[in-house]
């Protein structure tokens, strides 16, 4: 049974509640962190958690494990804490603000001999782990588009002029951070580390990223990826190979995943309805089974390095060298 401190009391929080109870009591919730500590009283006890704290330090005397749920730019400070603690880390996405600072969590992490993993929850997913499985039955792999454009729930109110945290570049936000990572990470998974990389972003008044595009060149392999929180995408992320392509209706909770051989009759091979919380307890069983073999799997962490690593270069082009 793996004792899991929670920081922060937004829906992300409930969510990883309600799929921590899906890991057959491995990931259990224990205790609650907030600046406001009756929030955090109200909010643990709305989940049926006994305690609640407004300090990070203490509430790591009292679980195993802490993921970090709070804004962007509070990520790194508060996963180094838990750490020193000689508590496990599983951080919210984006992991932290820059990739320095995300290597720095790894190395903490392991000077430590705890865990530190990304919470990356489409990555864990099954429907992930067949997409790797099929590509092979695609001849050799020439194109790829990945997409996730997704109309924020908040951006009407930004737009009418009330100050949203998620629109906010000042606490690390970016259409990139919170949308992006949803494509970047499977497709480093699926193609490994492009050889080159162009891009571009869409700057909204305030300054905050609000949709992109990046075009990754390898050997053999062009991948396309667009990412948005500002418009509503309609149309299914595609791998192309030589003799099939395969579809996914939605990248970063993927319910439908169809083959369409070249000259042949689609075939849908996965159909399962999916979303968050339903999608997110794969992710925390992946986690305890790395504090079980007592160290991160450097599959993921390579992935978060690498994700951040073009996410860095691409705020650089998109901000003239200021990310």
């Amino acid at each position: 049974m793996l004792r899991f401190g929670i920081i922060g009391t937004n829906f992300i929080s409930e969510w990883f509640i309600a799929a921590a109870r899906r890991t057959n009591g491995r990931v259990v919730p224990a205790a609650v962190c907030s600046r406001d500590l009756a929030r955090g009283q109200n909010f643990a006890r709305r989940q049926g958690i006994d305690q609640a704290f407004d300090d990070l330090t203490a509430m790591a005397e009292v679980v195993d494990a802490v993921y970090v749920a709070s804004p962007n730019a509070f990520h790194h400070e508060q996963a180094l804490v838990a750490i020193e603690a000689g508590r496990h880390v599983l951080v919210e996405k984006t992991m932290a603000t820059s990739a320095a600072q995300v290597r720095e969590i790894f190395a903490a992490a392991q000077s430590r001999g705890v865990v530190a993993m990304e919470a990356m929850r489409n990555l864990h997913a099954p429907a992930h782990s067949m997409v790797r499985d099929l590509l092979p039955h695609l001849g050799v792999v020439r194109q790829a588009r990945i997409e996730k454009l997704q109309y924020s729930s908040r951006y009407d109110r930004f737009r009418a002029g009330k100050y949203m945290n998620a629109f906010d570049p000042a606490l690390g936000n970016s259409a990139l951070a919170d949308i992006g990572v949803y494509c970047l990470h499977p497709a480093l998974d699926l193609f490994g580390m492009p050889k080159d990389t162009t891009g571009t972003s869409l700057l909204l008044d305030n300054g905050f990223e609000g949709a992109g595009s990046m075009t990754w060149g390898y050997d053999g392999l062009v991948v396309d990826l667009s990412w948005s929180k500002i418009t509503r995408g309609v149309n299914p992320s595609v791998i192309y190979g030589e003799d099939a392509a395969l579809t996914l209706d939605d990248v970063g909770e993927t319910s439908v995943i169809t083959l369409r051989p070249r000259g042949g009759e689609p075939e849908v091979l996965y159909d399962l309805p999916t979303a968050a919380p339903d999608n997110m307890h794969h992710e925390l069983v992946d986690f305890a089974d790395q504090v079980d073999a007592g160290a991160t799997d450097p599959r993921w962490s390579q992935l978060s390095v690498w994700t951040r690593d073009l996410m860095d270069a691409h705020l650089a082009r998109v901000f003239g060298g200021q990310s």
